[in-house]
């Protein structure tokens, strides 16, 4: 079974306001092996996010570190998706921030998905997730990739490729 994580990675708060870019990383697993990586960047607090995943996407089951990636930005997952969250996320406080800053239509798709999440009990806690997948199969696959924590391996590894990445372009 191929599946694939999403996260995106370190960028200065200079960035923010569509001045720069983040890494956006994904990551490829067969089974419990990792296979490769995909890093290409989106614009900090854009609206590219889900055109730059779609380039880089291998278009098989997907674990996406949330909704939002650098900054704002977003990618809106089409089929076979889990959106993970390791914790519930504070639903007003994230409609406030998109009302104050955004007058797009990202406020009204960022909370759709946000208001759809559904707590799980997993093996190693409770997690918050929405998926086009039945429920207990993204559970299944959530708790085959917790080998060291409750974040699932291929949205961690993205994360930990992600913080270096990131860290290198902005001394570029």
């Amino acid at each position: 079974m191929l599946i694939s994580g999403v996260d995106d990675g370190f960028f200065p708060l200079s960035y923010k306001g569509r001045r720069g870019k983040a890494p956006l990383i994904v990551t490829l697993y067969e089974d419990l092996y990792f296979k490769d990586v995909k890093i290409d960047f989106i614009t900090v607090d854009g609206d590219d996010g889900t055109e730059v995943f779609e380039r880089i996407s291998w278009g098989v089951t997907t674990i996406f570190d949330g909704i939002t990636y650098a900054g704002f930005n977003y990618i809106v997952p089409r089929r076979n998706y889990i959106l993970f969250y390791g914790g519930k996320p504070n639903l007003q406080k994230v409609e406030l921030a998109l009302e104050k800053h955004f007058h797009d239509r990202r406020k009204e798709i960022i909370l759709n998905f946000i208001k759809n999440l559904v707590r799980i009990e997993t093996r190693n806690g409770p997690v918050y997730i929405e998926s086009d997948l039945e429920l207990r199969y993204a559970k299944g696959i959530i708790e085959r990739y917790q080998l060291v924590s409750k974040y699932p391996e291929p949205i961690r590894l993205a994360h930990v490729i992600g913080r270096t990445v990131g860290h290198w372009h902005s001394r570029c």
